[in-house]
């Protein structure tokens, strides 16, 4: 009976755009499209995603209110972990086309307006129209990138997907009616790619450009009793598994070219983790196709694999522990661990301005400690609400520092985004790694 069910929402789900979604989405993650003109360039890797839903981080049930927790905002993570003082903008768009995507690119390039209709007729994401009315913000936040991020293609073989019926194997004459179809919406998916990317190329000469190859959630059969049952129709699976493979393939022989020009794009291989793991990876069992948690994370490693030749996480933390603290690229360990109070983090004085490598001088009478880096001095006082930055008394936006026994000793413990912005740190924190992260 499970079976059974699985395989009829399984058909549903392939009767549907590959990639598209007409729920009213709009989140946008950490950082909003309407901050990118603002953003600082100075010493700051500038992370820019545009793309189709797989880039806007769409799950199944997301709604207006929904925060996305995608690929993206996995590779801006990465950044961090790499001791970047990163920044990220997000214009992921679902249902985006490789056409559609050409002729918004050239809008930005061209510093114009552009219309949804304009971009691309039909489009199922309601917030298309505020996100194409930021395309000047979209033309600056590029000739700013450091990195470009994309995932594109998925809905042009929306036609090819539908020709297969979904509940039976396709006859001789609907796989070739299918393969003229493939063949048609790979070619203008290379075309149309090249052009894209070029474009991309000419507005920043300077960024790294990662494209997405597809992933393909259709599960293989599953052996009950020593006995295979179809999900999906296997003769169309396997068809779509050569499209898949075609498609990796124009994929790989345009990057070659571009690489050739001097463009320095790669492609993220996001389809090898999901093989074999597509209904743990997916919502497909569900009615949707859209990565699910495990399947962004996949994403998300296999961007920075391509990147930055690995994927970097925190050691696992005590259960006592609430937060781990990345400090240029490496991780705070000690004895001492941090606290959290009122949702602020406090570490101990000696670890972190060693992490930093600041100097520290402590002033027992009056319990303050003055920490100096670089020609900036910062000075915190035990019990004090406020503390000075290069002599300027500046309001705490936390709790006092404090001494803290562990064991038998005392530590001083201070607020960690008081003294990491007072020396001009960058401090993010990430709630979905319970990690804090202080970027030179």
């Amino acid at each position: 009976m499970l079976y059974s069910k699985l395989r009829k929402v399984s058909f549903r789900a392939f009767a549907a755009p590959l990639l598209a979604a007409a729920l009213a989405f709009s989140g946008t993650g950490a950082a909003s499209p309407a901050a990118a003109a603002g953003a600082a360039d100075d010493g700051v890797y500038q992370i820019v995603a545009v793309g189709d839903s797989l880039t806007a981080g769409y799950q199944l049930g997301f709604t207006e209110q929904s925060v996305p927790y995608g690929y993206v905002e996995r590779v801006y993570e990465q950044a961090l972990f790499h001791g970047l003082r990163a920044e990220y903008v997000n214009y992921g768009v679902l249902g985006l086309k490789s056409p559609g995507l050409t002729r918004w690119i050239e809008a930005v390039s061209q510093k114009k307006s552009i219309t949804a209709e304009e971009v691309q007729t039909g489009l199922a994401d309601p917030r298309a129209e505020r996100i194409f009315a930021d395309t000047p913000k979209l033309s600056t936040a590029l000739t700013k990138a450091d990195l470009i991020v994309m995932t594109i293609g998925g809905n042009d073989l929306k036609t090819v997907i539908t020709a297969l019926s979904s509940e039976k194997a396709a006859t001789e004459a609907e796989l070739a009616a299918a393969a003229a179809l493939l063949e048609t919406s790979l070619s203008e998916y290379e075309k149309e790619l090249e052009a894209a990317l070029k474009l991309l190329a000419q507005l920043q000469p300077g960024a790294e450009i990662v494209v997405a190859d597809q992933y393909l959630p259709v599960p293989s059969p599953l052996i009950i009793k020593d006995s295979p049952v179809e999900l999906y129709p296997e003769t169309n699976r396997q068809f779509l598994i050569s499209a898949q493979k075609q498609l990796q393939s124009r994929l790989g022989s345009l990057i070659a070219r571009l690489v050739q020009d001097g463009i320095d794009v790669k492609a993220a291989n996001v389809a090898k983790p999901f093989t074999g793991n597509e209904l743990a990876y997916t919502s497909v069992a569900r009615g949707d196709i859209h990565p699910n948690a495990l399947g962004y994370a996949a994403m998300g490693k296999a961007f920075s694999e391509t990147i930055w030749n690995e994927y970097l996480a925190v050691k696992p933390r005590d259960k006592n522990v609430p937060i781990s603290v990345v400090v240029n690229g490496k991780e705070l360990v000690s004895s001492y661990k941090p606290v959290l109070i009122q949702n602020r983090t406090f570490v101990p004085l000696r670890e972190i301005t060693e992490a930093l490598g600041a100097t520290v001088k402590w002033n027992s009478k009056t319990q303050t400690a003055t920490i100096e880096q670089e020609g900036r001095t910062v000075a915190i006082t035990i019990g004090a609400t406020t503390f000075t930055v290069n002599g300027v008394k500046t309001k705490l936006n936390a709790q006092p520092a404090f001494l803290h026994k562990v064991g038998k000793e005392s530590k001083t413990y201070l607020p960690l985004a008081a003294l990491s912005e007072g020396l001009a740190f960058q401090v993010v924190y990430r709630d979905t790694l319970k990690t804090a992260f202080i970027n030179k």
